[in-house]
């Protein structure tokens, strides 16, 4: 009898652990969740490969004397293809997952200053663009994963921010970071967190699982199951608003040099 209990108690135990994978790993309903994010950080990887960094490119920069610019810049664009790999690994788990043909065109930046501002610009939408998207999947392996890059570029911001800023944290702010549902991202214009002029139809905004989804100033709500998809965040004008968020941001457009493949370099 015993024996039987101990095979019982291991079958029980292996049936719960296959499950436990199968409601963590990425399932194909996650796929345009992963093709806006492999976009997102496609479009990064690119900004940083086809601009030449120099130390007389960057010292127009304010704070070049003391910012480091070329090596950290090296090291972001590093870190950028990182989260490249890692988002084409998780892709790599959903069958039949082919990433999107993405290709980016820059405005040539006319100066190092000029440069460093885009790169801001693009680091900051990108940042409120993968935590919004990290409300459109239900696989903690996926969210996991928005969570990592969400955090990365996030960092990015803010040390480009402290260079450039004399204050980078308002004391009277009354949001979170801002956050940017991925229609959002999709829509053309200068305003933080819209990347359509160079996503253009290379992805397309996936549904929310739960419903109509908005950002407000601390939490994000659903309205309810609905078929609908998406209703634009009331987050869509990053501004002193407290619908907007919080955090660094600048209008400046983001520059770089001129197209490229959709294959990552290395």
């Amino acid at each position: 009898m015993r024996i039987f209990s101990f095979l019982s108690s291991a079958l029980l135990m292996g049936a719960a652990a296959a499950q436990s994978a199968d409601t963590c790993s990425p399932k194909p309903s996650d796929t345009q969740v992963v093709k806006f994010s492999w976009a997102l950080e496609y479009l990064l990887e690119r900004f940083y490969s086809q601009q030449p960094l120099n130390q007389t490119f960057l010292q127009s920069a304010d704070n070049s004397s003391h910012a480091n610019y070329l090596t950290n810049f090296k090291g972001i664009r590093r870190q950028t293809l990182l989260g490249l790999n890692a988002t084409q690994q998780i892709g790599a788990k959903i069958p039949g997952f082919e990433p999107p043909k993405c290709n980016f065109t820059f405005p040539t930046a006319k100066d190092g200053e000029t440069w460093v501002k885009s790169a801001m610009q693009l680091e900051s939408s990108v940042t409120g663009a993968f935590i919004g998207l990290s409300a459109y999947t239900q696989s903690p392996e996926v969210s996991f994963l928005l969570a990592r890059l969400a955090a990365e570029h996030s960092s990015h911001t803010y040390y480009i921010a402290t260079n450039q800023n004399s204050t980078v944290f308002q004391p009277n702010s009354t949001t979170l970071i801002p956050a940017y549902t991925p229609d959002h991202v999709l829509q053309s214009g200068s305003q933080p967190g819209k990347l359509g002029q160079y996503l253009h139809s290379c992805v397309t905004a996936p549904v929310s699982p739960c419903g109509n989804f908005t950002i407000g100033p601390l939490i994000g709500s659903f309205a309810g199951p609905s078929s609908a998809g998406i209703v634009p965040s009331s987050s869509a004008t990053p501004s002193s608003s407290p619908a907007a968020g919080a955090g660094a941001g600048s209008s400046a457009s983001p520059s770089g040099s001129p197209s490229a493949s959709a294959t990552p370099s290395s």
